[in-house]
Protein backbone atom coordinates (compact mmCIF):
# COMPACT_ATOMS: atom_id res chain seq x y z
CA UNK A 1 0.00 0.00 0.00
CA UNK A 2 0.86 3.47 -0.64
CA UNK A 3 0.84 6.04 1.86
CA UNK A 4 -0.83 9.44 1.33
CA UNK A 5 -1.84 12.75 3.35
CA UNK A 6 -5.11 14.40 2.50
CA UNK A 7 -6.58 17.59 4.53
CA UNK A 8 -10.32 17.43 4.62
CA UNK A 9 -12.76 20.28 6.11
CA UNK A 10 -13.49 19.87 9.88
CA UNK A 11 -16.76 18.88 8.71
CA UNK A 12 -15.95 16.20 6.62
CA UNK A 13 -13.34 14.73 9.01
CA UNK A 14 -15.84 14.95 11.83
CA UNK A 15 -18.30 12.27 10.04
CA UNK A 16 -15.29 10.50 9.19
CA UNK A 17 -14.20 10.18 12.62
CA UNK A 18 -18.23 9.57 13.85
CA UNK A 19 -19.07 6.95 10.92
CA UNK A 20 -15.29 5.19 12.03
CA UNK A 21 -16.47 4.75 15.53
CA UNK A 22 -20.06 3.66 14.95
CA UNK A 23 -18.36 0.87 12.97
CA UNK A 24 -15.60 -0.16 15.13
CA UNK A 25 -13.13 0.73 12.57
CA UNK A 26 -10.14 2.19 12.53
CA UNK A 27 -10.44 5.77 10.71
CA UNK A 28 -7.97 4.85 7.65
CA UNK A 29 -10.03 1.52 6.75
CA UNK A 30 -13.71 3.57 6.36
CA UNK A 31 -11.53 5.88 4.36
CA UNK A 32 -10.13 3.51 2.02
CA UNK A 33 -13.12 1.58 1.69
CA UNK A 34 -15.54 5.03 0.79
CA UNK A 35 -12.41 6.19 -1.61
CA UNK A 36 -12.29 3.14 -3.51
CA UNK A 37 -15.77 2.50 -3.75
CA UNK A 38 -16.22 5.96 -5.22
CA UNK A 39 -13.00 4.93 -7.63
CA UNK A 40 -15.20 1.95 -8.35
CA UNK A 41 -18.23 3.60 -9.22
CA UNK A 42 -16.80 6.76 -11.13
CA UNK A 43 -14.61 4.03 -13.36
CA UNK A 44 -18.12 2.03 -14.02
CA UNK A 45 -20.00 5.39 -15.07
CA UNK A 46 -17.17 6.62 -17.09
CA UNK A 47 -16.75 3.10 -18.81
CA UNK A 48 -20.54 3.27 -19.29
CA UNK A 49 -20.18 6.73 -20.77
CA UNK A 50 -18.14 6.12 -23.21
CA UNK A 51 -19.50 2.69 -24.12
CA UNK A 52 -23.07 4.35 -24.60
CA UNK A 53 -21.38 7.03 -26.95
CA UNK A 54 -19.44 4.36 -28.78
CA UNK A 55 -22.99 2.99 -29.60
CA UNK A 56 -24.77 6.03 -30.50
CA UNK A 57 -21.92 7.13 -32.90
CA UNK A 58 -22.01 3.70 -34.48
CA UNK A 59 -26.26 3.87 -34.79
CA UNK A 60 -25.41 7.08 -36.33
CA UNK A 61 -23.04 5.84 -38.33
CA UNK A 62 -25.23 2.95 -39.76
CA UNK A 63 -28.83 4.60 -39.68
CA UNK A 64 -27.37 8.25 -41.45
CA UNK A 65 -27.07 6.56 -45.01
CA UNK A 66 -30.63 5.41 -44.63
CA UNK A 67 -31.73 8.33 -43.66
CA UNK A 68 -30.01 10.06 -46.55
CA UNK A 69 -31.62 7.94 -49.09
CA UNK A 70 -34.92 7.78 -46.91
CA UNK A 71 -35.03 11.87 -47.46
CA UNK A 72 -33.99 11.59 -51.44
CA UNK A 73 -36.92 9.36 -51.89
CA UNK A 74 -39.44 11.42 -50.15
CA UNK A 75 -38.25 14.79 -52.15
CA UNK A 76 -38.52 12.77 -54.98
CA UNK A 77 -41.96 11.33 -54.34
CA UNK A 78 -43.26 14.75 -53.63
CA UNK A 79 -41.79 16.09 -57.00
CA UNK A 80 -43.53 13.68 -58.75
CA UNK A 81 -46.84 13.71 -57.07
CA UNK A 82 -47.05 17.21 -57.65
CA UNK A 83 -45.98 17.10 -61.24
CA UNK A 84 -48.98 14.31 -61.50
CA UNK A 85 -51.43 16.71 -60.08
CA UNK A 86 -50.61 19.52 -62.07
CA UNK A 87 -50.25 17.52 -65.30
CA UNK A 88 -53.57 16.25 -64.35
CA UNK A 89 -55.28 19.59 -64.13
CA UNK A 90 -53.91 20.92 -67.13
CA UNK A 91 -55.25 17.58 -68.82
CA UNK A 92 -58.71 17.98 -67.05
CA UNK A 93 -59.27 22.16 -68.47
CA UNK A 94 -57.51 20.83 -72.22
CA UNK A 95 -60.03 18.41 -72.40
CA UNK A 96 -62.30 21.74 -72.02
CA UNK A 97 -63.69 21.60 -68.12
CA UNK A 98 -64.20 24.47 -66.85
CA UNK A 99 -63.99 23.85 -63.15
CA UNK A 100 -60.57 21.99 -63.30
CA UNK A 101 -59.54 23.51 -60.33
CA UNK A 102 -62.83 22.65 -58.58
CA UNK A 103 -62.08 18.96 -59.49
CA UNK A 104 -58.81 19.07 -58.23
CA UNK A 105 -60.13 20.17 -55.05
CA UNK A 106 -62.69 17.84 -54.61
CA UNK A 107 -60.13 14.83 -55.48
CA UNK A 108 -58.01 16.74 -52.89
CA UNK A 109 -60.71 16.21 -50.19
CA UNK A 110 -60.97 12.88 -51.14
CA UNK A 111 -57.19 11.56 -50.93
CA UNK A 112 -56.85 13.78 -47.77
CA UNK A 113 -59.89 11.32 -46.53
CA UNK A 114 -58.56 8.06 -48.17
CA UNK A 115 -54.97 8.75 -46.34
CA UNK A 116 -57.12 9.00 -42.95
CA UNK A 117 -58.72 5.84 -43.08
CA UNK A 118 -57.58 3.29 -40.84
CA UNK A 119 -56.14 -0.01 -43.08
CA UNK A 120 -56.74 -3.74 -42.43
CA UNK A 121 -53.18 -4.71 -42.98
CA UNK A 122 -51.76 -2.13 -40.88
Amino acid sequence: MKKIYVWLPEDIYDALVNLASRRSEPISAVARRMLTESITTEAANDGIDKVTEAVRKAMRDVLKPAEDRLAKLSAKTAVAAATAMYLNVQTIADMGKNDAVELYQEARKKAAAYLKERDDEE
